[in-house]
């Protein structure tokens, strides 16, 4: 059940507002970013890829990429009688009008297994290439000159390790969850992670007449 203190807040204001994971098809958002990332990484490598400077930049746009590819991920979920919103960072809201809701359905997390599995994976690679950078950056640091030498050196050998790292974070993120809240709409299916899906379910169903 909901805590005291949603419940407050739904009576109150007629409307539910809460932290929420998410996936949905069709995320424009992350094409967004993709696009943005392939572009400036484009010019960079068309323009000046030689100079220490640009070779800087290209490994910070790619650090930029990934980390706004997780502060998307922290979403919060608006439900009214009429409509969700789903708040994002940086991003536009999302709204669903719950007349273009065509299907809500609770479903088993097919994925739980999978997504501990790979979990697993993903972090005994981490430990892996962390311990194959560390004795290269010992190595590659003593023979830099400069320190934007090294800092490249860095931003190199570590680029990998952090987008794992940005990856195993929003998995591990829906591991908890054995059960999903699916809502279809015409343009965009739309997968809640909640604590109470069948509470969720309720008040995504619930409209006002």
């Amino acid at each position: 059940m909901l805590s005291r203190e949603e419940i407050a807040k739904m009576n109150t204001y007629g409307q539910f507002k809460q932290k929420m994971h998410l996936d949905m098809t069709f995320d424009k958002s992350m094409l967004k970013v993709l696009a943005f990332m392939v572009a400036a990484i484009l010019i960079i490598y068309t323009l000046c890829l030689q100079t220490p400077e640009c070779k800087i930049l290209f490994y910070l746009i790619l650090y930029l990429g990934f980390t706004i590819l997780y502060i998307k991920d922290r979403t919060q979920v608006e439900i009214d009688s009429h409509m969700i919103i789903i708040h994002r960072p940086i991003f536009n809201p999302i709204i669903i009008n719950k007349k273009d809701i065509t299907k809500i359905q609770i479903n088993k997390n097919t994925n739980f297994s999978f997504h501990r599995i790979q979990f697993i994976f993903l972090i005994a690679l981490i430990v892996a290439l962390a311990y194959n950078s560390f004795y290269d950056l010992l190595n590659g640091i003593k023979l830099t000159v400069t320190m934007a030498s090294s800092l490249i050196l860095i931003l190199h050998e570590s680029w990998i390790i952090f987008m794992l790292i940005i990856i195993i974070l929003n998995i591990s993120k829906r591991i908890p969850y054995q059960n999903l809240v699916i809502v279809n709409t015409e343009k965009s299916n739309f997968i809640f992670y909640s604590k109470q899906p069948e509470e969720l379910k309720r008040i995504i169903e619930t409209q006002e007449t």
